[in-house]
C-alpha cells in the first residue's frame, strides 16, 4: 500500500510539474516578449531625447543601445524581404507600426510620411525560455521533493504504521491468542476500521460461544446415548467417538484422527466397513464381545454433500441387543422344551387310550389302571400348562392380585398338612420356626411361592432329612428362609436353577413329576412384590433359600 501511494504522489506531481511547465512557458513567453519590446521603445525614447541631429548620428547611438536601425524608402524590395509573410498592424493614424519576431531578432517598424524606420535587436527567446524552464523545473522538483519527505513520514506515521499495528492485531481472531487492542488513530476511517474488527471479534465470540454450546449438547447427548456412535471420513479416520462405543471397542484413550484400526481388530468389523465404503450398501450384522454381550452393527454412507465437503463419510451405530438376542434364545428354548414337556405325556395318553381302544387291557384292575394314568398324564399337562400362563402373566403384570391380610404361619401349616404323605414317605421332619406374621397380599401366589419351595425341599431331600422353614419381620422386610439337608446343588447349574424347564437333575425331576417351572414361577413372584431371594448350597449337604419381601405399610 505504501509503495502505490508513493507511485500515485510520483505520478501526480509529474502531472503537476507538467502542467506548471506548459503555463510557465506561455507566461515566460509572453512576459519575455512584452517587456523586450518595452525595452526597445524606452531605448527608442531615450535615443530620440539625447540625439537631436540627423539620422547619421543616431544610428551611432542605437549601436551603444545594442539597437540596430534602417531606414528604408516606401515600396523598396527590401521591405519584403524583412517583412515576408509577417502582417504589420496600423497604428491610429493609419501608418504601419507593430513589433514582430523573426530569426532570432525582435522587429519595431514604424512607418513615417516618406520613408519607414526598422529597428531591431538580438533577441533568441528559445535561450531564455530553457533556461528559465530549467531553473523553473528543478525548483519544483526540490519543492516536490521536501514535500514528498514530509508527506512520507507523515504517511508513514498516520496511515502505514496505524494499518501495520491494525494487521498485527487482526490474526488473534484466527489463532485466538487474545483480545485484539487498538489505539485511538488521527484518522476516523482508521478507528472505523478498527471499531469494525471489534465488532466482528464479538461476532466471532457470539458464534464461538453458540458453537460450543451447540457442541456440548451433541456431546452430551452422544456420550448420553446407550448406543455406541462412530463417525469416520472415506479413509476410515475417525472423527466422533462417544463413551459407549469406546466401552464397546474397549478403547479408552481420547486421540481423534486416528485410523479405525486403532480404535479395535475385530476382523468382521473392519470388513463390513470395507463393504459398506466400496459398495455404498447400509450394512446391519451382530458382534459378541469379549463381555459377551451382543451388539446389532448398523453402517452406512453419509452422502457428499453431508460431510466433508464432497468426500463423504461413513456413520457405524451399535446396539445393544443382548437381552433381545437372550430372549430370542429363551424364546426358542421355551417352545423346544415346552414341546419336550408335551411330548412325553401326550406320547403316553395315545399309547394307553389306543391300548383302551383296542381292548388290550385284560381286566377292570388293568383298566383301572390305564385311565389312572392318563388322568395323571392329563393333570400333568393342565399343571404345565397354568404354570406356563403364571409365568407369562407375572412377566407382563397381567396377573389378577387380590390383596389381602394374609397370615404366613397358617399358610405353611397348610402346605405341611398337605404334603406329609410325601413326608412319611421319605421320613422327612419339617421343622416350622415361623412367627405369627401377617402380610398384605394375594393369598394364591405366596400359597404357590411356599409350596414350590417347600415340595422342592421335599422331593430333592435325603431319606431320614429335614426341612427347617423359617419366617420372621425385621424393620424393613418379611425375611423367609428354607432350609434343608438334601442333595444341594452343585455350583455349575446354581446360577440357572431360576430359568423355565432348568433342572439339576433331569432323570429325578422327571420321576418326581416336576415341570422345570417351579423355581422360576417363585422368582417371579418375589420380582412382583419387589423383593429379593438368594441361595446358598452345598452339593450332597442341602440348600438354603432366602428371600427378603419389603413390608407394605
Amino acid at each position: 500500500m505504501k509503495n502505490f501511494i508513493v507511485k500515485i504522489y510520483l505520478i501526480i506531481t509529474f502531472i503537476i510539474v507538467l502542467l506548471f511547465t506548459i503555463n510557465f512557458i506561455i507566461f515566460c513567453s509572453y512576459y519575455l516578449m512584452k517587456n523586450e519590446k518595452n525595452n526597445i521603445l524606452r531605448d527608442l525614447n531615450v535615443v530620440e531625447t539625447l540625439n537631436s541631429n540627423g539620422t547619421e548620428n543616431n544610428i551611432s547611438v542605437f549601436k551603444q543601445f545594442d539597437l540596430n536601425l534602417n531606414i528604408l524608402e516606401k515600396d523598396n524590395d527590401k521591405i519584403k524581404n524583412y517583412l515576408g509573410n509577417v502582417k504589420i498592424k496600423k497604428n491610429s493614424e493609419n501608418l504601419y507600426e507593430d513589433f514582430f519576431y523573426k530569426n532570432g531578432k525582435l522587429f519595431y517598424i514604424k512607418e513615417y510620411d516618406k520613408n519607414i524606420i526598422l529597428i531591431y535587436k538580438d533577441f533568441n527567446i528559445i535561450k531564455l525560455l530553457i533556461e528559465y524552464i530549467f531553473i523553473f523545473i528543478l525548483t519544483l522538483f526540490l519543492i516536490s521533493f521536501i514535500i514528498y519527505i514530509f508527506f512520507k513520514k507523515y504517511l508513514h506515521k498516520n496511515i502505514v504504521l496505524p494499518l501495520q499495528e491494525v494487521s498485527k492485531e487482526i490474526p488473534k481472531l484466527r489463532n485466538k491468542t487474545g483480545r485484539v487492542n487498538f489505539k485511538h488513530y488521527k484518522f476516523e476511517e482508521i478507528n472505523d476500521i478498527c471499531k469494525e474488527v471489534i465488532n466482528i471479534e464479538n461476532s466471532l465470540d457470539d458464534i464461538g460461544y453458540m458453537l460450543k454450546v451447540e457442541r456440548n449438547k451433541i456431546d452430551y447427548i452422544l456420550d448420553n446415548m446407550t448406543e455406541g456412535f462412530v463417525l469416520f471420513d472415506k479413509n476410515k479416520n475417525v472423527f466422533a467417538i462417544n463413551k459407549m462405543a469406546k466401552k464397546i471397542l474397549n478403547y479408552d484413550k481420547n486421540h481423534l484422527g486416528e485410523n479405525i484400526l486403532y480404535y479395535t481388530q475385530n476382523i468382521k468389523l473392519l470388513e463390513n466397513i470395507d463393504k459398506v465404503l466400496y459398495t455404498n450398501q447400509k450394512n446391519i450384522f451382530d458382534i459378541k464381545t469379549e463381555d459377551n454381550k451382543t451388539y446389532s452393527i448398523h453402517i452406512s454412507k453419509i452422502q457428499k454433500a453431508v460431510f466433508e465437503k464432497n468426500n463423504g463419510g461413513i456413520i457405524m451405530l451399535m446396539i445393544d441387543v443382548t437381552a433381545e438376542r437372550e430372549s430370542e434364545k429363551l424364546k426358542q428354548e421355551f417352545f423346544s422344551n415346552v414341546s419336550h414337556e408335551l411330548k412325553t405325556p401326550i406320547t403316553s395318553i395315545q399309547g394307553y387310550a389306543e391300548l383302551l381302544y383296542n381292548d388290550f387291557a385284560t381286566s377292570k384292575e388293568q383298566e383301572k389302571e390305564f385311565l389312572k394314568i392318563i388322568q395323571k398324564e392329563s393333570s400333568n399337562i393342565t399343571n404345565l400348562i397354568n404354570n406356563i400362563l403364571t409365568i407369562s402373566k407375572l412377566e407382563n403384570k397381567e396377573v389378577e392380585i387380590n390383596k389381602c391380610d394374609i397370615n404366613i404361619k397358617t399358610i405353611v401349616d397348610e402346605i405341611i398338612n398337605s404334603t406329609k404323605p410325601m413326608c412319611i414317605e421319605q421320613n422327612i421332619n419339617i421343622i416350622n420356626k415361623c412367627e405369627d406374621i401377617t402380610m398384605l397380599a394375594d393369598y394364591k401366589k405366596i400359597h404357590q411361592l411356599f409350596n414350590n419351595l417347600i415340595v422342592n425341599a421335599i422331593k430333592y431331600n435325603k431319606n431320614n432329612g429335614y426341612v427347617e422353614i423359617n419366617c420372621f419381620e425385621d424393620e424393613k422386610n418379611i425375611n423367609i428362609i428354607i432350609k434343608d439337608s438334601g442333595i444341594g446343588i452343585p455350583l455349575v447349574d446354581r446360577n440357572r436353577i431360576f430359568e423355565r424347564f432348568y433342572r439339576v437333575e433331569k432323570g429325578r425331576s422327571k420321576a418326581l413329576g416336576g415341570t422345570g417351572l417351579g423355581l422360576s414361577i417363585v422368582k417371579h413372584i418375589i420380582k412382583y412384590y419387589n423383593g429379593k431371594i438368594k441361595v446358598k448350597s452345598t452339593e450332597g449337604f442341602g440348600s438354603e433359600f432366602i428371600i427378603k419381601i419389603p413390608i407394605v405399610k
